[in-house]
């Protein structure tokens, strides 16, 4: 479904959109160093402290995932089938000019 709308009014949002998403990539990439500062000073350790008080916590997790290639080299089509259900979203993106 291609539906189209005029949004000139809202011209001042999409640039603004724009300029906010290009600043996140800088940030995004900032926080990324810090953090591996951090973590390349924390090693094995899963908190870190400033002035004896914890700043920093970087915790071991495990989670427990579904393994779907597993599954498909295990069960049927017809009961990979049964077991999945579409799902419909929606994309936003900014078109590049």
């Amino acid at each position: 479904m291609s539906n189209e709308i005029e949004l000139d009014s809202l011209a001042n949002w999409v640039m603004m959109l724009k300029q906010l998403r290009a600043d996140r990539a800088d940030i995004d990439e900032q926080i990324e160093v810090a953090e591996g500062q951090i973590k390349d000073a924390l090693g094995d350790a899963e908190t870190g402290t400033i002035g004896g008080e914890p700043v920093i916590r970087w915790a071991h997790v495990v989670s427990q995932r579904f393994d779907q290639k597993a599954a498909k080299s295990m069960l049927t089509d017809d009961q990979i089938n049964a077991c999945t259900k579409p799902s419909e979203s929606r994309r936003f993106t900014i078109v590049e000019v």
